[in-house]
Protein backbone atom coordinates (compact mmCIF):
# COMPACT_ATOMS: atom_id res chain seq x y z
CA UNK A 1 0.00 0.00 0.00
CA UNK A 2 1.43 3.31 -1.04
CA UNK A 3 2.08 5.78 1.73
CA UNK A 4 0.59 9.27 1.83
CA UNK A 5 2.47 12.48 2.57
CA UNK A 6 0.90 15.68 3.92
CA UNK A 7 2.22 19.13 3.10
CA UNK A 8 1.42 22.31 5.00
CA UNK A 9 2.82 25.57 6.26
CA UNK A 10 2.77 27.70 9.38
CA UNK A 11 2.88 31.45 10.04
CA UNK A 12 3.11 33.71 13.05
CA UNK A 13 1.03 36.76 13.98
CA UNK A 14 2.47 39.25 16.40
CA UNK A 15 -0.81 40.93 17.31
CA UNK A 16 -4.36 39.57 16.96
CA UNK A 17 -6.31 41.35 14.24
CA UNK A 18 -10.12 41.40 13.91
CA UNK A 19 -11.55 42.03 10.46
CA UNK A 20 -15.27 42.79 9.92
CA UNK A 21 -16.57 42.65 6.34
CA UNK A 22 -19.67 41.84 4.33
CA UNK A 23 -19.27 39.20 1.61
CA UNK A 24 -20.12 40.47 -1.87
CA UNK A 25 -22.74 38.47 -3.73
CA UNK A 26 -21.53 37.36 -7.12
CA UNK A 27 -23.53 35.48 -9.73
CA UNK A 28 -21.66 32.46 -11.04
CA UNK A 29 -22.58 31.88 -14.68
CA UNK A 30 -23.86 28.36 -15.37
CA UNK A 31 -26.25 26.52 -17.69
CA UNK A 32 -29.27 28.39 -16.33
CA UNK A 33 -27.79 31.65 -17.60
CA UNK A 34 -27.24 30.12 -21.02
CA UNK A 35 -30.90 29.05 -21.13
CA UNK A 36 -31.86 32.54 -19.96
CA UNK A 37 -30.09 34.03 -22.98
CA UNK A 38 -32.29 31.90 -25.24
CA UNK A 39 -35.51 33.33 -23.78
CA UNK A 40 -34.16 36.86 -23.08
CA UNK A 41 -34.49 36.51 -19.30
CA UNK A 42 -31.51 37.70 -17.28
CA UNK A 43 -30.67 36.49 -13.79
CA UNK A 44 -31.43 39.06 -11.09
CA UNK A 45 -28.38 40.07 -9.04
CA UNK A 46 -27.96 37.56 -6.22
CA UNK A 47 -30.77 35.30 -7.48
CA UNK A 48 -30.39 31.64 -6.57
CA UNK A 49 -30.41 28.87 -9.16
CA UNK A 50 -33.77 27.60 -7.86
CA UNK A 51 -35.51 30.99 -8.16
CA UNK A 52 -33.96 31.63 -11.56
CA UNK A 53 -35.00 28.18 -12.78
CA UNK A 54 -38.59 28.84 -11.70
CA UNK A 55 -38.65 32.08 -13.68
CA UNK A 56 -37.23 30.31 -16.72
CA UNK A 57 -39.97 27.67 -16.52
CA UNK A 58 -42.56 30.45 -16.22
CA UNK A 59 -41.64 31.78 -19.67
CA UNK A 60 -43.45 28.81 -21.23
CA UNK A 61 -46.30 28.69 -18.71
CA UNK A 62 -47.13 32.42 -18.86
CA UNK A 63 -45.66 33.77 -22.11
CA UNK A 64 -45.19 37.46 -22.73
CA UNK A 65 -47.02 39.31 -25.48
CA UNK A 66 -48.32 42.69 -26.69
CA UNK A 67 -51.74 42.41 -25.02
CA UNK A 68 -52.65 42.95 -21.35
CA UNK A 69 -51.89 39.50 -19.96
CA UNK A 70 -48.68 39.10 -21.94
CA UNK A 71 -47.38 42.50 -20.80
CA UNK A 72 -48.16 41.71 -17.15
CA UNK A 73 -46.46 38.30 -17.45
CA UNK A 74 -43.32 39.76 -18.98
CA UNK A 75 -42.86 42.79 -16.70
CA UNK A 76 -43.62 40.85 -13.52
CA UNK A 77 -41.25 38.03 -14.44
CA UNK A 78 -38.42 40.45 -15.33
CA UNK A 79 -38.84 42.04 -11.88
CA UNK A 80 -38.70 38.67 -10.13
CA UNK A 81 -42.43 38.12 -9.49
CA UNK A 82 -44.46 35.09 -10.56
CA UNK A 83 -48.22 34.69 -10.81
CA UNK A 84 -49.69 32.96 -7.77
CA UNK A 85 -53.00 30.99 -7.83
CA UNK A 86 -54.96 32.82 -5.14
CA UNK A 87 -58.75 32.54 -5.49
CA UNK A 88 -60.96 29.63 -6.56
CA UNK A 89 -64.50 30.37 -7.76
CA UNK A 90 -66.88 27.43 -8.18
CA UNK A 91 -70.51 26.97 -9.17
CA UNK A 92 -73.25 26.27 -6.66
CA UNK A 93 -75.10 23.06 -7.54
CA UNK A 94 -78.71 22.02 -7.06
CA UNK A 95 -79.87 18.74 -5.55
CA UNK A 96 -79.30 16.98 -8.89
CA UNK A 97 -75.70 18.19 -9.04
CA UNK A 98 -76.30 20.63 -11.89
CA UNK A 99 -75.25 24.31 -11.73
CA UNK A 100 -77.93 26.59 -10.32
CA UNK A 101 -77.01 29.37 -12.75
CA UNK A 102 -78.25 28.53 -16.26
CA UNK A 103 -75.35 30.31 -18.01
CA UNK A 104 -72.81 31.43 -15.42
CA UNK A 105 -70.01 33.89 -16.10
CA UNK A 106 -67.43 35.72 -13.97
CA UNK A 107 -65.54 38.79 -15.20
CA UNK A 108 -62.48 40.09 -13.35
CA UNK A 109 -62.26 43.76 -14.35
CA UNK A 110 -59.95 46.64 -13.44
CA UNK A 111 -62.12 47.85 -10.55
CA UNK A 112 -64.68 45.13 -9.83
CA UNK A 113 -65.76 41.52 -10.14
CA UNK A 114 -69.01 40.91 -12.02
CA UNK A 115 -71.00 37.72 -11.44
CA UNK A 116 -73.57 36.76 -14.09
CA UNK A 117 -76.24 34.17 -13.43
CA UNK A 118 -77.32 34.16 -17.10
CA UNK A 119 -74.95 35.51 -19.77
CA UNK A 120 -75.39 34.72 -23.47
CA UNK A 121 -73.73 36.05 -26.61
CA UNK A 122 -77.10 37.23 -27.95
CA UNK A 123 -77.09 40.14 -25.49
CA UNK A 124 -78.80 38.46 -22.53
CA UNK A 125 -76.94 39.49 -19.36
CA UNK A 126 -78.49 38.91 -15.94
CA UNK A 127 -76.06 40.26 -13.33
CA UNK A 128 -76.15 38.48 -9.99
CA UNK A 129 -73.90 41.05 -8.29
CA UNK A 130 -71.03 43.48 -8.82
CA UNK A 131 -68.31 43.57 -6.18
CA UNK A 132 -66.04 46.60 -6.30
CA UNK A 133 -62.35 45.99 -5.58
CA UNK A 134 -60.38 49.18 -6.34
CA UNK A 135 -60.89 51.68 -3.52
CA UNK A 136 -59.99 51.10 0.12
CA UNK A 137 -63.63 51.30 1.21
CA UNK A 138 -64.81 48.89 -1.51
CA UNK A 139 -66.43 45.64 -0.35
CA UNK A 140 -63.89 43.44 -2.09
CA UNK A 141 -60.73 45.53 -1.58
CA UNK A 142 -58.99 42.60 0.15
CA UNK A 143 -59.10 39.08 -1.22
CA UNK A 144 -60.72 37.49 1.84
CA UNK A 145 -63.49 40.11 1.81
CA UNK A 146 -64.00 39.48 -1.89
CA UNK A 147 -64.37 35.74 -1.26
CA UNK A 148 -66.88 36.44 1.52
CA UNK A 149 -68.92 38.67 -0.80
CA UNK A 150 -68.94 36.02 -3.54
CA UNK A 151 -70.11 33.41 -1.03
CA UNK A 152 -73.23 35.50 -0.42
CA UNK A 153 -74.31 34.64 -3.96
CA UNK A 154 -76.77 31.84 -4.62
CA UNK A 155 -74.87 30.82 -7.76
CA UNK A 156 -71.16 30.97 -6.89
CA UNK A 157 -68.78 30.04 -4.07
CA UNK A 158 -65.20 31.23 -3.51
CA UNK A 159 -62.22 30.29 -1.33
CA UNK A 160 -58.60 31.35 -0.97
CA UNK A 161 -55.99 28.93 -2.32
CA UNK A 162 -53.23 27.51 -0.15
CA UNK A 163 -51.34 29.93 2.07
CA UNK A 164 -52.24 33.09 0.16
CA UNK A 165 -52.43 36.09 2.51
CA UNK A 166 -56.00 37.03 3.36
CA UNK A 167 -55.18 40.74 3.07
CA UNK A 168 -53.85 40.40 -0.48
CA UNK A 169 -55.17 43.32 -2.53
CA UNK A 170 -57.88 42.26 -4.95
CA UNK A 171 -56.52 44.80 -7.45
CA UNK A 172 -53.54 42.45 -7.96
CA UNK A 173 -55.79 39.83 -9.58
CA UNK A 174 -54.98 39.10 -13.21
CA UNK A 175 -58.00 40.28 -15.17
CA UNK A 176 -59.80 37.38 -16.80
CA UNK A 177 -63.16 35.84 -17.64
CA UNK A 178 -64.56 32.39 -16.96
CA UNK A 179 -65.87 32.03 -20.52
CA UNK A 180 -63.69 30.37 -23.14
CA UNK A 181 -64.47 30.64 -26.86
CA UNK A 182 -63.99 27.43 -28.84
CA UNK A 183 -63.64 28.71 -32.40
CA UNK A 184 -63.48 25.36 -34.19
CA UNK A 185 -64.12 21.83 -32.91
CA UNK A 186 -64.35 18.78 -35.14
CA UNK A 187 -67.78 17.15 -35.50
CA UNK A 188 -67.58 13.36 -35.94
CA UNK A 189 -69.95 11.35 -38.13
CA UNK A 190 -72.00 10.21 -35.16
CA UNK A 191 -75.53 11.01 -34.04
CA UNK A 192 -74.29 11.46 -30.45
CA UNK A 193 -71.63 14.15 -30.35
CA UNK A 194 -69.67 14.52 -27.10
CA UNK A 195 -68.00 17.93 -27.06
CA UNK A 196 -64.55 18.50 -25.60
CA UNK A 197 -66.03 20.78 -22.90
CA UNK A 198 -68.98 20.89 -20.54
CA UNK A 199 -71.09 23.83 -19.27
CA UNK A 200 -71.88 25.06 -22.78
CA UNK A 201 -73.39 28.56 -22.91
CA UNK A 202 -76.87 28.59 -24.46
CA UNK A 203 -77.31 30.34 -27.83
CA UNK A 204 -73.56 30.07 -28.47
CA UNK A 205 -73.41 26.67 -30.20
CA UNK A 206 -73.08 27.05 -33.98
CA UNK A 207 -72.72 24.28 -36.57
CA UNK A 208 -71.34 24.67 -40.07
CA UNK A 209 -73.62 21.90 -41.39
CA UNK A 210 -76.89 23.80 -41.25
CA UNK A 211 -79.02 21.05 -42.77
CA UNK A 212 -77.95 18.51 -40.16
CA UNK A 213 -78.30 20.95 -37.23
CA UNK A 214 -81.18 23.15 -38.33
CA UNK A 215 -83.72 23.08 -35.50
CA UNK A 216 -82.94 22.64 -31.80
CA UNK A 217 -85.60 20.69 -29.90
CA UNK A 218 -86.09 19.85 -26.25
CA UNK A 219 -86.78 16.13 -26.69
CA UNK A 220 -85.29 13.30 -28.74
CA UNK A 221 -85.01 14.50 -32.37
CA UNK A 222 -87.55 12.82 -34.66
CA UNK A 223 -87.15 14.43 -38.10
CA UNK A 224 -84.54 15.80 -40.49
CA UNK A 225 -82.55 18.76 -39.16
CA UNK A 226 -83.57 18.34 -35.51
CA UNK A 227 -81.07 18.06 -32.67
CA UNK A 228 -81.09 18.29 -28.88
CA UNK A 229 -78.34 19.69 -26.66
CA UNK A 230 -77.33 18.75 -23.11
CA UNK A 231 -75.62 22.02 -22.20
CA UNK A 232 -74.41 20.90 -18.78
CA UNK A 233 -72.65 17.73 -19.97
CA UNK A 234 -71.70 19.01 -23.43
CA UNK A 235 -73.57 16.42 -25.50
CA UNK A 236 -75.46 16.86 -28.78
CA UNK A 237 -77.80 14.29 -30.33
CA UNK A 238 -78.91 14.75 -33.93
CA UNK A 239 -81.47 12.93 -36.09
CA UNK A 240 -79.20 12.78 -39.15
CA UNK A 241 -75.59 11.68 -39.33
CA UNK A 242 -73.07 14.53 -39.73
CA UNK A 243 -70.66 14.18 -42.63
CA UNK A 244 -67.61 13.93 -40.38
CA UNK A 245 -65.99 16.76 -42.35
CA UNK A 246 -67.32 19.77 -40.48
CA UNK A 247 -66.89 21.82 -37.31
CA UNK A 248 -68.78 23.68 -34.61
CA UNK A 249 -68.04 26.67 -32.36
CA UNK A 250 -69.34 27.64 -28.92
CA UNK A 251 -68.72 29.32 -25.56
CA UNK A 252 -67.93 27.20 -22.52
CA UNK A 253 -67.95 28.28 -18.86
CA UNK A 254 -64.66 27.19 -17.27
CA UNK A 255 -65.34 26.26 -13.64
CA UNK A 256 -63.86 25.92 -11.12
CA UNK A 257 -62.13 29.16 -12.08
CA UNK A 258 -58.65 29.76 -10.68
CA UNK A 259 -57.64 33.40 -10.40
CA UNK A 260 -53.98 34.41 -10.13
CA UNK A 261 -52.53 37.45 -8.39
CA UNK A 262 -49.31 39.26 -9.22
CA UNK A 263 -47.91 42.49 -7.67
CA UNK A 264 -47.48 44.09 -11.11
CA UNK A 265 -50.57 45.39 -12.93
CA UNK A 266 -51.10 47.37 -16.12
CA UNK A 267 -53.93 49.84 -16.63
CA UNK A 268 -54.97 51.76 -19.72
CA UNK A 269 -56.96 54.96 -20.11
CA UNK A 270 -58.93 53.18 -22.83
CA UNK A 271 -60.45 50.98 -20.10
CA UNK A 272 -63.70 52.62 -18.99
CA UNK A 273 -63.64 50.72 -15.69
CA UNK A 274 -60.21 52.17 -14.83
CA UNK A 275 -61.26 55.63 -16.04
CA UNK A 276 -64.20 55.53 -13.64
CA UNK A 277 -61.81 55.47 -10.67
CA UNK A 278 -59.90 58.58 -11.82
CA UNK A 279 -62.79 61.09 -12.01
CA UNK A 280 -65.55 62.61 -9.98
CA UNK A 281 -68.97 61.83 -11.46
CA UNK A 282 -72.09 63.78 -12.29
CA UNK A 283 -75.54 62.47 -13.09
CA UNK A 284 -77.16 63.99 -16.18
CA UNK A 285 -80.36 63.17 -18.03
CA UNK A 286 -78.30 60.87 -20.26
CA UNK A 287 -76.83 59.07 -17.24
CA UNK A 288 -73.69 59.26 -15.12
CA UNK A 289 -70.64 60.88 -16.75
CA UNK A 290 -67.05 61.62 -15.74
CA UNK A 291 -66.48 65.15 -14.43
CA UNK A 292 -63.19 66.60 -13.07
CA UNK A 293 -60.29 64.28 -12.21
CA UNK A 294 -60.09 63.21 -8.56
CA UNK A 295 -56.86 63.23 -6.53
CA UNK A 296 -55.55 60.00 -8.04
CA UNK A 297 -56.51 61.00 -11.55
CA UNK A 298 -54.88 64.41 -11.20
CA UNK A 299 -51.64 62.85 -9.95
CA UNK A 300 -51.52 60.32 -12.80
CA UNK A 301 -52.13 62.97 -15.45
CA UNK A 302 -49.55 65.24 -13.79
CA UNK A 303 -46.92 62.49 -13.90
CA UNK A 304 -47.71 61.75 -17.55
CA UNK A 305 -47.44 65.40 -18.56
CA UNK A 306 -44.10 65.65 -16.74
CA UNK A 307 -42.73 62.85 -18.96
CA UNK A 308 -44.50 63.86 -22.16
CA UNK A 309 -45.35 67.56 -22.55
CA UNK A 310 -48.29 66.93 -24.83
CA UNK A 311 -50.85 69.78 -24.78
CA UNK A 312 -48.34 72.02 -23.03
CA UNK A 313 -47.26 74.19 -25.96
CA UNK A 314 -44.91 71.75 -27.70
Amino acid sequence: MAGRSFHGFSFYVNLPVQVVATPQVRNVVNNFDYHGDLVSLKRIHGESNVDYRNRLFDVSVHPGGPLYEGVVNSIARDLGFLRTPSLLISLSDNSAGDPVAPNPRVNILANKVVLYSDWRPDGTAVIDREIRTYQLDDTGYYLDDLAAAINQSSYFTASLIGTIRSNTLSSTMVRDTSNLVIHQEYVRSDKLLILDNTNIIQNSLLFFEKKIFETEVLITPASDGEYVVDYVNGEVESYLYPSGQSYCSYYTAQFPMTIDTVPVQVFTFQDSDFQYELFHHETLDSGEVNALPNAEGSEIYHQLFMLSKVFWGE
